[in-house]
């Protein structure tokens, strides 16, 4: 109660959302400034120093994880990654979290990253036999892996598509982490409109008994987008972090997903549909980080999860940053760093 108490005061309401307020308490973390120099530097050779390993996660899949640890951590934190992303787009964000003492334990999805893939043929294309399996994976991660060691605090951190695992995860088992952040949660697809969305969710099927799945129209194998204009790109206005982002997938072609197949799509759109319906039933203080500019996910499905989650989700807007928020230019990623430091604090405070 002491917790709820204290983010009603740092926090407004996702469903009565309003901008970020002036003044955060500042946490040090990176910056565009050294980051050109960082990177390469401090960043690479911190994320190196942990081996990958592999669990078995549903249906036998090999499932692809890393574990960074600091000496006297103040909590533990997993990680849970968007859509087409892997572990290796979230180096920068590993040593931010690591500096600030907290442990990180962070795995690839199924079908994504380093994981197993569902068509070795179209291994590009971003597909689920079953959205569940997402959240059974995480399920077992946490149990199985993270479980194993010992610790004063758990906190999960999401994005996107992990913002809707996160959230199917939290409405099923209750008492598991002390608080969660959920950034753009995937809570509906942004189509056009949101009735757009809706309608084009709703005709979408496909056959359940096929082992495969088909590339939705419009979608295709990975493409390197190699002109950057922050005026046109709908995921980030920052050039610098874009370009880090693009060089992993050149490096490390093995972890690449393009487009959805249609089977995504429709499993995508019954399980954000069911995240923001069954939101009561959180009973975990969530922070819900909204991308005021976001082209890849609609704002007002987030706005009626954190209503549905009974005081439980409070949440803070990002005036003018795209999806992206963790790879954005500072004067958002600030923002939204110095956001999730202190919503964790005002938990380990209560």
């Amino acid at each position: 109660m002491k917790t709820l108490l204290l983010l009603a005061l740092f926090l407004t309401q996702v469903f009565a959302l309003e901008s970020l307020p002036k003044h955060l308490p500042y946490y040090k973390h990176s910056k565009e400034i050294d980051l050109h120099i960082n990177y390469g530097l401090k960043i690479e050779p911190h994320y190196q120093s942990s081996k990958l390993k592999f669990f078995k996660g549903r249906d036998n899949f090999n499932i692809a994880y890393k574990i960074f640890k600091v000496k006297n951590p103040k909590a533990s934190i997993i990680i849970s990654s968007g859509r087409t992303e892997g572990m290796i787009k979230y180096k920068e964000l590993i040593y931010d979290l690591n500096m600030q003492g907290y442990n990180i334990y962070i795995f690839d999805h199924r079908g994504q990253g380093f994981s197993t893939r569902l068509d070795k043929k179209h291994r590009d294309m971003g597909d689920v036999q079953n959205f569940n399996y997402y959240v059974d994976d995480l399920n077992y991660f946490v149990e199985n892996i993270v479980k194993k060691d010992k610790h004063k605090h758990l906190f999960l951190l999401s994005h996107s598509m992990g913002g809707a695992i996160s959230a199917l995860y939290l409405e099923k088992y209750h008492d598991v982490f002390d608080g969660a952040v959920l950034s753009s949660p995937m809570l509906q697809a942004k189509l056009i409109s949101r009735s757009a969305s809706k309608l084009f969710c709703s005709i979408l099927s496909y056959d359940k008994k096929s082992k495969y799945s088909k590339y939705i129209q419009g979608s295709g194998d990975y493409e390197f987008i190699n002109n950057f204009d922050e005026n046109k790109n709908i995921y980030t206005h920052s050039m610098l972090r874009y370009s880090i982002n693009e060089n992993e997938f050149r490096l490390n072609k093995n972890a690449r997903v393009s487009g959805p197949s249609i089977r995504w799509v429709v499993e995508s759109c019954e399980a954000s549909a069911k995240a923001v319906e069954e939101a009561y039933k959180i009973k975990t203080p969530i922070l819900l980080l909204q991308a005021g500019d976001d082209n890849i996910v609609n704002l007002k499905p987030q706005d009626k999860f954190c209503k549905n989650a009974n005081g439980f989700c409070h949440g803070y807007k990002v005036d003018g940053a795209e999806h992206e928020l963790f790879i954005e230019q500072d004067k958002y990623r600030d923002k939204a760093i110095n956001a999730i430091f202190t919503f964790f604090d005002l938990v380990l405070d209560k």
